[in-house]
């Protein structure tokens, strides 16, 4: 009976280590996957997020509040809402409107700083750009490693609006 015994248990708590074994890995290899891409997505400059807020600011006063050449005055709601203080009428707007907001950022071999351009992909098809130099330090740190690693001249990054951002613990 012993013998019997010994060779049931053997391949049963075998299986158990290999099963205990394989869902630790996999748990150990999606919290990686989902730690890194927060960090990507919040990775930026405080020059970067002023030109942004700027920019925005800009091109979105025509469609979400209506006013052709908005003053500053006019368009303060707006300037509040990307700045992190959402006005619940204005982000209603810009959702209804916006369908992405892409960074691109350009750096020639001769030249010692970096072109950054905001597009604005709007729901109807439509898109607005603004265009800024920077300074290499400026340029968030994971674009300037993307430039030395990969040798291209164009990095693409894709923006969120504060209030679409999932604050990581």
């Amino acid at each position: 009976m012993r013998g019997l015994r010994g060779r049931v248990i053997l391949p049963r708590m075998f299986t158990v280590i290999v099963v205990v074994a394989v869902i630790l890995l996999a748990w150990w290899f999606f919290k990686g996957k989902k730690k890194s891409a927060p960090e990507a997505a919040r990775d930026t400059t405080p020059a970067v997020d002023a030109f942004l807020r700027e920019a925005l600011e800009i091109e979105l006063a025509k469609p979400t509040l209506g006013i052709d050449n908005a003053t500053p005055e006019e368009r303060r709601r707006l300037a509040r809402t990307l700045a992190n203080e959402p006005d619940a009428d204005v982000v209603s707007k810009i959702e209804d409107v916006v369908k992405a907001v892409e960074l691109e950022y350009v750096r020639y071999a001769h030249e010692k700083d970096a072109e950054v351009t905001v597009r604005v992909r709007y729901e109807d098809g439509k898109a607005g750009s603004a265009t800024k130099r920077l300074n290499w330090e400026d340029v968030p740190e994971s674009v300037r490693k993307d430039f030395d690693g990969k040798g291209s001249t164009r990095v693409f990054r894709t923006w969120a609006f504060p209030w679409q951002r999932v604050n990581a613990l």
